[in-house]
């Protein structure tokens, strides 16, 4: 049974921490923004199994602290202070740390969960409509200035006319696809395994990264001293590793990351498995939609950069809208598009070679491999550029985020109406 038509100047597809970060910012600067989300809201963060931690740039917690928001999520941040990166089998290595880059901290490290349950609690303060349990179905051709979709919802179909439809759902993108923008995909031949470990030294704000045969192995820092394991590998190592009982498990990631830490405790909780590819829109927006986060951009986790990368699009997208009378106007989503292209090819590239690159461990490669990572390290320019790049300071549109009304208070706004 379909249900009467819903308007709204903005509906979001997808309410990931990208999709319900957007709406939020929109709808605090009074816009009337619908927000569609396939699952459920997860407002308790003890109750949410996603066992990954975010490594949020020194640029995105900027983001977060324009917005009002960093206060609820600093109690379950770990700040890094240090990097440390190494290649098995080699002498190069990279170590940066915050001193040295005049600043607090390279990064924080925050629960996913703490995310979600954050933006669970502010969309409702910022008056966004969310529509749990709807899933996208289909799209029609934009007329007099908006756009209509079908989404399925727990009491069937239901219409709504939007001037912009933000696609915010996911690798596999149903918004997307109904739009017609091609994708290039590239599968990994490997996933990663997210869980916690509790080492016996105290980690002291430190984030490591290591290079092996398999894959990349990262350790980080987490607010009780536990730290989060993001470990690479083949699918059928994974499968075996999955297997494993937890001190089998911590035995062969001891072996494989060493002592730094003292021995590795087990620190409870699931074992999370992600499988792993890069995704490239051939395009960031179609007429009066666009594509933001993952829908636009999937990359490796090596270097932690893709929610960074993902959080850029929410400020370069949010600025655009809120200097513009009509929010998908063509040349707003142009100006989106040409403003975020550079640095999505820079980093999708650099995570790539990181990858792939780095897994080469044969003739002349692995000692050139090493070599690179052991000037890097000393060559302060040359670190100093690539710290600034990892913590993700590039040119953030922070004037007009500030101006938004204040996080806890309800804006004046528009209501999504039918």
């Amino acid at each position: 049974m379909a249900a009467g038509m819903l308007r709204s100047d903005v509906l979001v597809v997808g309410a990931g921490p990208v999709g319900a970060l957007l709406a939020c910012i929109l709808a605090r600067a009074g816009r009337s923004v619908l927000l569609a989300e396939r699952g459920r809201l997860r407002p308790d963060a003890d109750a949410n199994p996603d066992t990954r931690g975010y490594a949020l740039s020194a640029g995105s917690v900027m983001l977060f602290e324009d917005l009002g928001y960093w206060p609820a999520l600093m109690p379950f941040a770990a700040p890094i202070r240090e990097i440390h990166v190494s290649r098995e089998g080699t002498l190069g290595t990279v170590f940066m740390d915050s001193d040295s880059q005049g600043i607090r901290a390279l990064g924080q490290v925050v629960p996913a969960a703490r995310i979600d349950a954050l933006l669970a609690g502010e969309l409702a303060r910022a008056g966004v409509r969310v529509l749990e349990e709807t899933g996208f179905e289909n799209l029609s051709a934009a007329k007099r200035g908006r756009r209509q979709a079908v989404v399925a919802g727990p009491d069937g179909d239901q219409r709504i006319s939007a001037r912009l439809i933000v696609a915010a759902d996911g690798i596999h993108s149903a918004a997307r696809a109904a739009a017609g923008i091609q994708v290039l995909r590239r599968r990994y031949d490997a996933d990663a395994l997210v869980f916690d470990v509790r080492p016996a030294r105290a980690h002291r704000g430190r984030a490591f990264e290591r290079f092996t045969p398999e894959g990349p192995l990262a350790l980080l820092p987490q607010s009780d001293d536990r730290m989060n394991v993001v470990w690479v590998a083949p699918a059928e190592v994974c499968d075996r590793r999955q297997q494993l009982g937890d001190l089998d498990r911590l035995a062969e990631l001891q072996q494989r990351f060493g002592w730094r830490l003292g021995r590795l405790q087990t620190a409870g909780g699931p074992v999370g498995r992600f499988p792993l590819e890069q995704l490239r829109a051939r395009s960031l927006y179609a007429e009066r939609l666009a594509l933001v986060g993952n829908v636009a951009h999937a990359l490796h986790p090596v270097a932690g950069q893709g929610l960074n990368l993902s959080l850029r699009d929410v400020a370069a997208l949010a600025a655009g809208i809120l200097r513009a009378d009509d929010p998908g106007a063509r040349e707003v989503l142009a100006a989106y598009a040409a403003a975020r292209e550079a640095d999505i090819g820079r980093v999708a590239a650099a995570t790539d070679f990181l990858a792939r690159g780095m897994l080469a461990d044969g003739g002349l490669i692995r000692h050139v491999l090493g070599a690179g990572m052991w000037m890097l390290d000393r060559l302060e320019p040359l670190r100093r550029f690539f710290a600034t790049e990892a913590m993700g300071l590039q040119p953030q549109p922070r004037h007009l985020l500030r101006e938004l009304p204040a996080a806890r208070k309800a804006p004046p706004r528009r209501e999504a109406s039918r």
